[in-house]
């Protein structure tokens, strides 16, 4: 019994440990969902063009939050549901925002994709059936560092091109550091100015030195021509992850005058930066937290056997009475 209480000392000393660790150096701490407001949204069916969307026919939702806490927020997850008429659940799912962090009184865009998995009929049947959508904030998290304030869109217009909406700008590195992967998240509104779409470039450069500068285009994801329509206004997030250190920044380029598309295809941004980074602390600390745990109890059971086995034996019994 004295044995199993040093055990379970030992595992409670080591989890505070562990998790006093990962408070003080992880990238990330829980935050209040209430830092988090839903702006506006809207839904439709994904096209046959779709980019984002898992499948053509799914139900999509797009939106925008606002940071409306003090702290910088790392991740933010928005619920969403989907009834028919009768208050019925037909699917639901969750999708974070594509960003590395969002600061006090910023605005972001979000992208639900209601999959056929997760709804009642395992295909898209149940999306004509439709009526309503609901959204809710799920998990957020502070981030305990800061995304550089060095870029700046300039230039930027937005118009019709061809029956879609089109904007153009240029991202410049007006500070004195290089950052890391570069993308623009454009938002797109309609007259009442309620999200009707949304755009993510790809990575317009992986090293931004100061004074380089890179082009973008961005129309509306999922545009039939139909989404493009209805917008009459749009807003930039310029977004970047910081440099790694194995990384060799390089040279910085002269600012383009005219702003071109992209022509080199990089790495879409798939999910929020600090989420991915918080994942890997908190799973190394859980990885390494067990490992501690399952050496401490094969010790002390390993000493228990010992202790078992060079123990004398009790005496015999008296022999009976004669």
């Amino acid at each position: 019994m004295d044995n199993l209480k040093k055990v379970i000392t030992a595992i409670i000393i080591v989890s505070l440990i562990m998790a006093a660790f990962s408070m003080l150096f992880g990238p990330t701490v829980k935050a209040d969902s209430s830092e988090v407001k839903i702006l506006s949204y809207s839904w439709y069916v994904a096209p046959i063009n779709t980019i984002l969307a898992e499948n053509v026919g799914d139900l999509i939702a797009v939106g925008e939050i606002q940071n409306v806490g003090s702290n910088v927020l790392g991740s933010v997850f928005i619920v969403g549901f989907a009834y028919n008429s009768t208050g019925d659940l037909l699917d639901s799912n969750e999708a974070p925002l594509y960003v590395y962090d969002v600061l006090p009184e910023q605005k972001a865009p979000f992208y639900i994709d209601f999959i056929p998995e997760n709804s009642v009929t395992q295909d898209n049947s149940w999306v004509q059936d439709v009526t309503n959508v609901t959204l809710e904030v799920g998990y957020v998290s502070d981030l305990n560092t800061t995304q550089y304030s060095g870029l700046t869109s300039t230039g930027s217009s937005g118009s019709n091109v061809d029956g879609s909406f089109t904007v153009t700008g240029l991202v410049q590195n007006n500070g004195s550091e290089t950052t890391g992967n570069v993308w623009v998240d454009t938002t797109f509104y309609n007259a009442s100015g309620s999200v009707v779409a949304l755009n993510y470039t790809d990575y317009l450069s992986s090293s931004f030195a100061p004074g380089d500068s890179a082009a973008f285009i961005a129309t509306p994801t999922d545009d039939t021509g139909v989404l493009s329509s209805e917008i009459t206004n749009y807003s930039l997030l310029i977004q970047s992850e910081p440099l790694s250190t194995s990384e060799t920044p390089t040279p910085s380029q002269p600012p383009s005058t005219t702003p071109t598309p992209s022509q080199t295809a990089s790495a879409h941004p798939t999910q929020s930066p600090a989420t991915m980074s918080a994942a890997l602390t908190y799973g190394l600390a859980v990885a390494v937290v067990a490992v501690v745990v399952i050496l401490v109890a094969w010790l002390f059971l390993r000493k228990n056997r010992k202790n078992a086995k060079f123990e004398p034996p009790p005496p015999p019994p008296p022999p009976p009475p004669p």
